[in-house]
């Protein structure tokens, strides 16, 4: 997914970049690949497909994220909470096409890899450190999004074990960990469409039981603290700021030119249902027994239906977390010369298009570096007290800066003759991502500390 500085990539990362920053050529022959798209679109890049661009996009969105919107509602009421759900959504599909054009000038200026990652655009704004930087970036977020997930399994795997969260996180552990010693993720690429249905399903259900279960009260009585808004900014961002995966996704639609009207599309339709959703569930489990949990997942009652959905959503997240898994370590591969020649499952093959990687890998390293970093996430993962305010922390830490602050910035450099309102646009965009940034993080650590208030 990111920008190579070897003379070759394997499993991801970007096109060689051949000569020094100012005079730098394509490496026609190199290929981006990412383990969070279907790549057989993404090999070749002949024909505009985009039915499958778009479903590639909502697929990118459809995780952890939307089981917390509920319990961000919380944090910022009916209106604010809503309307600003559908101004992040705008203000982030904004953000990713500022990277898709950064993209397809480098591609009209034949500068840099054929297919141009995130960190290979940051590379040309702002050179090595602007690479490293949106690398490691990546790699965080990407981390923290399997930590979600590990702590979503384990509370859902809980309902039926009743041991505790916690315990279940390290029994499945080992089960997942085998997922991630696959050389090549494509062998779990059958679980997409599965996944995406499985998430809608649960969604769908999680509604009718509370439209089942419960009735709306006056609207008068939705009330929240405004010093919260901050947590519910986390977890907006924590949704929408997907930026990782938009210039790969442009990539595999066959035509990253006509991509950005796939992705404008593609965001109305996610902003619909997960802003219903949100708003639904808000209404309807806002004064049930407990409130709307920080995983609004946890509302499911026990019953066959209901149990086969917590089922469908283990698994999905469970094949999931190899994938985002594998696109982090993929982004440090890439981009770090060092980590490939110890931990890429295969360094000999130097990343040759036409060798066909075996199965398994023979490099122990590959195993160890799987082994050691899971049990880190999930050892973060079982020190989650609160899901929401997790994902708060990470949105306004992170995502953020990913999606609000950095592109923006990268929009100055590569655009550097635009109008003047447009420049203080963007600057005011960047302003905007960071004082998000300082007060969400801030409130966020807060609350780990003080659960209570």
């Amino acid at each position: 997914m990111a920008y190579n500085s070897r003379n070759s990539s394997s499993q991801g990362g970007g096109g060689m970049i051949i000569g020094n920053n100012n005079n730098i050529v394509i490496n026609r022959n190199s290929s981006e690949s990412t383990p969070l798209i279907n790549n057989e679109t993404y090999e070749v890049e002949k024909k505009f497909a985009p039915i499958p661009s778009f479903w590639n996009t909502v697929k990118a969105f459809a995780g952890a994220g939307s089981f917390a919107l509920p319990g961000a509602m919380t944090n910022a009421g009916l209106w604010i909470g809503s309307i600003g759900l559908v101004l992040i959504s705008i203000l982030s599909n904004y953000t990713m096409n500022i990277l898709l054009k950064c993209s397809i000038q480098m591609t009209q200026d034949r500068v840099g890899p054929e297919k141009p990652s995130y960190a290979d655009i940051a590379r040309r704004a702002y050179g090595r450190a602007g690479e490293l930087f949106v690398c490691f970036m990546n790699f965080l977020v990407t981390m923290s999004i399997c930590i979600s997930y590990l702590i979503l399994i384990g509370q859902n795997i809980d309902y039926f074990t009743k041991i505790g969260y916690i315990p279940m996180i390290w029994i499945v552990l080992p089960f997942i960990l085998l997922l991630t010693f696959l050389t090549d993720m494509k062998y779990l690429g059958f679980t997409s469409i599965f996944g995406a249905l499985s998430l809608i399903l649960a969604m769908f259900t999680i509604v009718i039981y509370g439209i089942k279960d419960n009735h709306v009260h006056p609207l008068s009585e939705y009330t929240f603290d405004f010093k919260n808004i901050p947590l519910w900014f986390g977890n907006a961002a924590f949704f929408f700021c997907n930026h990782i995966v938009v210039i790969p996704v442009s990539h595999a639609s066959g035509d990253n030119k006509r991509y950005p009207n796939v992705l404008n599309f593609a965001m109305i339709f996610i902003t619909i249902i997960n802003v219903a959703f949100a708003v639904l569930c808000y209404l309807y489990y806002n004064f049930s027994s407990g409130g709307i949990p920080s995983a609004i997942v946890n509302v499911l009652p026990d019953g066959i239906f209901a149990n086969i959905v917590k089922v469908c959503v283990v698994l999905e997240l469970s094949c999931s977390f190899p994938l985002i898994f594998a696109a982090g370590l993929n982004v440090v591969d890439s981009s770090i010369e060092i980590f490939h020649h110890h931990f890429n499952a295969f360094p000999e093959l130097n990343g040759s298009s036409n060798q066909k990687a075996p199965f398994f890998s023979r490099n122990w390293k590959f195993y160890l570096i799987r082994v050691v970093f899971c049990s880190m996430l999930a050892g973060i993962a079982s020190a989650v007290t609160n899901f929401g305010n997790y994902t708060s922390l990470i949105g306004s830490l992170m995502l953020a800066v990913a999606g609000f602050v950095v592109p923006p910035l990268l929009s100055l450099k590569f655009f550097s003759n635009q109008s003047v309102p447009w420049k203080a646009f963007h600057i005011s965009i960047a302003v905007f991502g960071v004082l998000a940034t300082i007060l969400g993080t801030y409130l966020s650590i807060k609350a780990f500390v003080d659960p209570s208030n």
